[in-house]
């Protein structure tokens, strides 16, 4: 199937591609099929592309690249919604980029990861949610380091 999108122009990809989101990301219930796509080769960030809204994609990163410590602890309800079963051992843990300033050359200066909610992917099943993370450990605005390239 062919998808329009505003960033990467028309794209290919297969059925068996799409990751199902019953629930939506928060501000966006409606956005439920995604793909993931790749930001270029070796980066650590990866593109959560809207099937059904071309214009509507989020950059995503794990959150254990720059956070070794970071733990989510899934809940039994989401992990049954996700059908994960170890106690989620087998989920895809990632976290939603915002950049907050650019340079004048167009390159970031400042980015953060919202680690307060995190997008889970059970990589089997097609399937994701964004859970939040109650405990108050995380924020939705975490730095992440830059390096220079």
């Amino acid at each position: 199937m062919q998808i329009a999108t505003t960033r990467f122009g028309a794209l290919e990809i297969q059925a068996e591609q799409i990751i199902h989101m019953p629930s939506g990301i928060i501000g966006f219930p409606d956005q439920r099929k995604y793909v993931l796509l790749e930001q270029k080769k070796g980066s650590p960030f990866l593109w959560l592309q809207s099937v059904d809204n071309g214009a509507l994609a989020f950059v995503l990163i794990n959150p254990l690249l720059f956070k070794p410590d970071y733990k989510v602890e899934i809940a039994p309800e989401d992990a049954e919604d996700l059908g994960l079963k170890n106690g989620g051992n087998e989920a895809q843990i990632m976290a939603i980029v915002n950049i907050l300033n650019r340079g004048e050359d167009g390159k970031p200066t400042a980015i953060t990861a919202n680690l307060l909610g995190p997008i889970v992917i059970n990589p089997q099943k097609r399937l994701a949610k964004q859970i939040v993370l109650y405990d108050g450990k995380y924020s939705y605005r975490h730095p992440i380091p830059l390096t220079k390239n």
